[in-house]
Protein backbone atom coordinates (compact mmCIF):
# COMPACT_ATOMS: atom_id res chain seq x y z
CA UNK A 1 0.00 0.00 0.00
CA UNK A 2 1.05 3.58 -0.59
CA UNK A 3 1.76 5.78 2.42
CA UNK A 4 -0.89 8.42 2.93
CA UNK A 5 -2.11 11.07 5.33
CA UNK A 6 -5.78 11.74 5.98
CA UNK A 7 -6.15 15.52 5.74
CA UNK A 8 -9.84 15.65 6.59
CA UNK A 9 -13.05 13.68 6.42
CA UNK A 10 -16.54 15.12 6.13
CA UNK A 11 -20.18 14.52 5.30
CA UNK A 12 -20.55 15.90 1.79
CA UNK A 13 -24.19 15.05 1.10
CA UNK A 14 -27.03 13.38 3.01
CA UNK A 15 -30.66 12.86 2.10
CA UNK A 16 -33.28 11.03 4.18
CA UNK A 17 -36.81 10.46 2.94
CA UNK A 18 -39.69 8.59 4.51
CA UNK A 19 -42.56 9.16 2.08
CA UNK A 20 -45.12 6.93 3.83
CA UNK A 21 -45.01 8.40 7.31
CA UNK A 22 -47.16 8.68 9.38
CA UNK A 23 -49.27 5.91 7.77
CA UNK A 24 -46.54 3.31 8.44
CA UNK A 25 -46.67 4.04 12.17
CA UNK A 26 -50.42 3.43 12.37
CA UNK A 27 -50.58 0.05 10.64
CA UNK A 28 -49.80 -3.01 12.74
CA UNK A 29 -49.85 -5.47 9.82
CA UNK A 30 -47.00 -3.93 7.86
CA UNK A 31 -45.00 -7.17 7.87
CA UNK A 32 -41.30 -7.65 7.16
CA UNK A 33 -39.02 -5.06 5.66
CA UNK A 34 -36.28 -5.62 3.12
CA UNK A 35 -33.25 -3.42 2.57
CA UNK A 36 -31.54 -2.64 -0.72
CA UNK A 37 -27.98 -1.44 -0.18
CA UNK A 38 -25.80 0.13 -2.87
CA UNK A 39 -22.24 1.19 -2.28
CA UNK A 40 -19.86 3.04 -4.58
CA UNK A 41 -16.45 4.67 -4.28
CA UNK A 42 -15.50 7.65 -6.42
CA UNK A 43 -12.04 9.17 -6.58
CA UNK A 44 -11.05 12.61 -7.75
CA UNK A 45 -7.40 13.54 -8.03
CA UNK A 46 -6.11 17.05 -7.55
CA UNK A 47 -2.63 18.50 -7.53
CA UNK A 48 0.15 17.70 -5.05
CA UNK A 49 -0.90 14.02 -4.82
CA UNK A 50 -4.09 14.97 -2.99
CA UNK A 51 -7.17 12.86 -3.67
CA UNK A 52 -10.78 13.09 -2.60
CA UNK A 53 -12.37 9.71 -1.94
CA UNK A 54 -16.18 9.70 -1.88
CA UNK A 55 -17.94 6.79 -0.21
CA UNK A 56 -21.49 6.75 -1.56
CA UNK A 57 -24.08 4.71 0.34
CA UNK A 58 -27.67 4.33 -0.80
CA UNK A 59 -30.22 2.50 1.31
CA UNK A 60 -33.84 1.78 0.42
CA UNK A 61 -35.96 0.06 3.04
CA UNK A 62 -39.23 -1.35 1.67
CA UNK A 63 -42.04 -3.53 2.91
CA UNK A 64 -41.80 -7.01 1.38
CA UNK A 65 -45.53 -6.98 0.68
CA UNK A 66 -46.54 -4.21 -1.66
CA UNK A 67 -43.02 -2.81 -2.04
CA UNK A 68 -44.01 0.38 -0.14
CA UNK A 69 -41.02 2.53 0.85
CA UNK A 70 -40.18 2.82 4.53
CA UNK A 71 -37.18 5.10 4.11
CA UNK A 72 -34.50 6.02 1.60
CA UNK A 73 -31.05 7.35 2.37
CA UNK A 74 -28.52 8.72 -0.09
CA UNK A 75 -25.23 9.80 1.40
CA UNK A 76 -21.73 10.79 0.38
CA UNK A 77 -19.04 10.73 3.02
CA UNK A 78 -15.65 11.97 1.83
CA UNK A 79 -12.03 11.94 2.79
CA UNK A 80 -9.24 14.16 1.56
CA UNK A 81 -5.92 12.33 1.52
CA UNK A 82 -2.38 13.13 0.49
CA UNK A 83 -0.46 10.16 -0.84
CA UNK A 84 3.29 9.87 -1.10
CA UNK A 85 4.42 9.46 -4.68
CA UNK A 86 4.20 5.82 -5.62
CA UNK A 87 5.72 4.23 -8.68
CA UNK A 88 3.31 1.35 -8.33
CA UNK A 89 -0.13 2.18 -9.77
CA UNK A 90 -1.62 -0.91 -8.09
CA UNK A 91 -0.54 0.33 -4.63
CA UNK A 92 -2.19 3.68 -5.32
CA UNK A 93 -5.45 2.03 -6.39
CA UNK A 94 -5.49 -0.27 -3.35
CA UNK A 95 -4.89 2.65 -1.02
CA UNK A 96 -7.69 4.74 -2.55
CA UNK A 97 -10.20 1.88 -2.91
CA UNK A 98 -9.46 -0.18 0.23
CA UNK A 99 -7.49 1.68 2.92
CA UNK A 100 -9.22 5.06 2.73
CA UNK A 101 -12.78 3.62 2.57
CA UNK A 102 -11.90 1.48 5.63
CA UNK A 103 -11.20 4.73 7.50
CA UNK A 104 -14.34 6.51 6.24
CA UNK A 105 -16.86 3.71 6.72
CA UNK A 106 -17.28 3.86 10.54
CA UNK A 107 -18.30 7.53 10.37
CA UNK A 108 -21.03 7.08 7.75
CA UNK A 109 -22.20 3.92 9.52
CA UNK A 110 -22.63 5.95 12.75
CA UNK A 111 -24.48 8.75 10.91
CA UNK A 112 -26.91 6.29 9.30
CA UNK A 113 -27.44 4.53 12.63
CA UNK A 114 -28.29 7.81 14.32
CA UNK A 115 -30.50 9.15 11.51
CA UNK A 116 -32.61 5.99 11.26
CA UNK A 117 -33.03 5.96 15.03
CA UNK A 118 -33.96 9.65 15.13
CA UNK A 119 -36.56 9.08 12.39
CA UNK A 120 -38.71 6.89 14.64
CA UNK A 121 -37.66 3.62 13.02
CA UNK A 122 -35.41 1.02 14.60
CA UNK A 123 -31.78 2.15 14.19
CA UNK A 124 -30.18 0.48 11.17
CA UNK A 125 -26.54 -0.58 11.54
CA UNK A 126 -24.71 -1.24 8.29
CA UNK A 127 -22.68 -4.41 8.61
CA UNK A 128 -18.92 -4.01 8.20
CA UNK A 129 -17.80 -4.01 4.58
CA UNK A 130 -14.78 -5.92 3.32
CA UNK A 131 -13.35 -3.39 0.86
CA UNK A 132 -10.45 -5.74 0.08
CA UNK A 133 -12.91 -8.40 -1.09
CA UNK A 134 -14.90 -5.87 -3.13
CA UNK A 135 -11.69 -4.70 -4.79
CA UNK A 136 -10.66 -8.25 -5.65
CA UNK A 137 -14.12 -9.11 -7.02
CA UNK A 138 -14.16 -6.02 -9.19
CA UNK A 139 -10.68 -6.75 -10.55
CA UNK A 140 -11.61 -10.37 -11.31
CA UNK A 141 -14.29 -9.20 -13.76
Amino acid sequence: MAKFQLISQFLKDFSFESPNVPELFFKQENGQAKMDINLDIQIKGTENNIYMVDLLVKLHSKLEQGDKSIFMIESTYSGLVQIEKSENEEDLKKTLLIEVPNLLFPAIRAIILRMTGESGFPPFALQPIDFQKLYEEKNAK
